[in-house]
């Protein structure tokens, strides 16, 4: 079994609506379009939540609502051919047709003739009949030699509004440009004449953002008079204003320079102007004078403000820059012991460069970290600087044991002494494995395997009897020899 599909393509539905006003019948007509066939059948419904029965199968149907609002139209349209479609618009019912008007109020000079103007759909008229021509046309034209208010009448089929424009009235232009003035040279400066012009225009157009507006900006290099003129319809007038530019104070704050920290630098102003001024003070020895002396703790730019009585409102402003080293913190070491014939590398730190002295035994007194090799108990001073040649400086004594490496220990203490923590002193060691100490009873109150700390005659933070006690040592000289120490010490209280 056969069938045959027909397919008509192209059919496009739609409609338009003339009128608007409540009250008043309201024309629909269908616009729909075809490319094969034409409309045949129409169905509407105009939404009209007033009654059930606003529909028609009219092709251009009118329809009369009686309230206003939105009101969503509908049709559904049926070709010749069998197509069908449906479109919907959203229909504004008003009390009274709407008028656009161009503008409300406006200005012209008493020798001008001036085009009115309103968008609507109706007839309309215009009144009062004084000084126009064309008043029942959209635009007419009006000359009054008064201040006029004239009112548009817009009548769309019976449905009535109006609308007024104001037309003032002037027999001259008024205009003042402003007041001769002195900016300071590169500034800009708005123009600000007083008008009751509609339209103005400056000369020369040089140097300003817009010559065409009432206040453009104004950034003349040089003294400059500007004309504007300034116009309502075939009246104007003209003024003058001069700009006259002044240079800023000349001033400079001096050279960046760089300082040590807790270092003073000296500053070196100069200005070309009656007084001046240094910000911030508060690390400056005075701001009475253009080379104070500065101590700043922190990098600061200081800035010198020059005035001059020429005529520029504003000081001229330079900047210097003190940039502040951070504070050096040397280190030589702690205090060490050796043996007679041990090698003792040093560690120094603190700045990039360092220099040690004297440089009597050292393998190269001018790096952080030399060997010493002392036949004697020495002392070393560091001196830790950077390339501005900011320094500062620290010691290391040495003592020098003229016996085998050993560990010892002394045999009493106080913690209320002078000798307050039990501490081994490692003779040419290089590594402490553990120091342990024990009480009377085998029970372990201390251990540590760091050369300088000892115990204090505490035992989690309560302080231990008086009495003898136990210690043990154990560690490895400079040659990797162990060596293992014990012994007794007294703890007196």
């Amino acid at each position: 079994s056969t069938t045959k599909a027909k397919i008509f393509p192209g059919f496009y539905p739609g409609f338009t609506t003339t009128g608007t006003c409540v009250l008043l019948p309201l024309q629909f007509n269908d616009t729909t379009s075809s490319r094969y066939g034409f409309a045949g059948k129409w169905k509407w419904n105009f939404g009209d939540e007033s009654t059930l029965g606003d529909t028609s199968s009219l092709k251009s149907p009118s329809w009369k609502y009686a309230t206003t609002g939105f009101k969503t139209v509908q049709l559904i349209v049926e070709s010749t051919k069998g197509c069908i479609d449906t479109v919907s618009k959203q229909v504004e019912v008003r009390d009274k047709p709407p008028i656009t008007l161009p503008f409300k109020d406006t200005l012209i000079c008493s020798i001008d003739t001036l085009a009115l103007g309103a968008i609507g759909n109706g007839l309309f008229s215009w009144g009062p009949n004084y000084n126009i021509l064309n008043p029942s046309t959209v635009s007419p034209l009006v000359f009054p030699k008064q201040t006029t208010w004239y009112t548009v009448t817009l009548n769309e089929n019976g449905c009535i509004n109006k609308d007024s424009i104001r037309v003032r009235v002037v027999d001259f232009v008024s205009l003042f440009a402003g007041n001769d003035t002195t900016i300071c040279a590169t500034d800009t400066i708005l123009l600000k004449p007083i008008s009751d012009g509609l339209r103005y225009q400056w000369t020369p157009a040089t140097y300003l953002n817009d010559p065409l507006i009432k206040t453009p900006l104004a950034h003349p290099p040089a003294t400059s008079t500007y004309r504007v003129r300034a116009t309502i319809g075939k009246c104007y007038k003209e003024d003058d204003i001069t700009l006259k530019t002044v240079p800023y104070p000349a001033s400079n704050a001096g050279p960046d320079t760089t300082i040590c920290y807790e270092d003073t630098a000296s500053l070196h102003g100069s200005i070309i102007g009656n007084r001046f001024s240094w910000s911030p003070l508060n690390t400056l020895n005075s701001g009475n004078t253009l080379n104070p002396i500065a101590f700043p703790l922190r990098t600061t730019s200081y800035s010198l403000f020059a005035y001059d009585t020429l005529g520029c409102p504003k000081p001229g402003i330079s900047i210097v820059k003190i940039t502040v080293r951070d504070k050096i913190i040397p280190f030589a070491g702690n205090d060490t012991s050796i043996v007679v014939g041990q090698p003792l590398k040093l560690n120094g730190r603190g700045a990039p460069l360092f220099l040690w002295g004297p440089s009597t035994f050292l393998s190269n007194p001018s790096i952080a970290n030399p060997v010493a090799l002392l036949p004697d108990n020495f002392q070393y001073i560091l001196k830790a600087f950077t390339i501005e040649g900011c320094f500062a400086m620290d010691t290391i004594n040495i003592n020098v044991f003229k016996t085998n490496p050993d560990i010892f220990v002394p045999n009493a203490f106080s913690p209320n002494g002078k000798n307050k923590v039990l501490r081994p002193i490692p003779v040419g060691i290089t590594r402490i494995d553990y120091f342990r100490v024990f009480n009377r009873w085998g029970q372990l109150v201390f251990q540590t395997s760091e050369s300088l700390k000892g115990w204090d005659g505490t035992l989690a933070g309560k302080s231990q009897d008086a009495g003898t006690y136990v210690w043990m040592v154990k560690g490895t000289d400079f040659t990797g020899k162990t060596i293992l120490r014990r012994g007794t010490a007294i703890l007196i209280r």
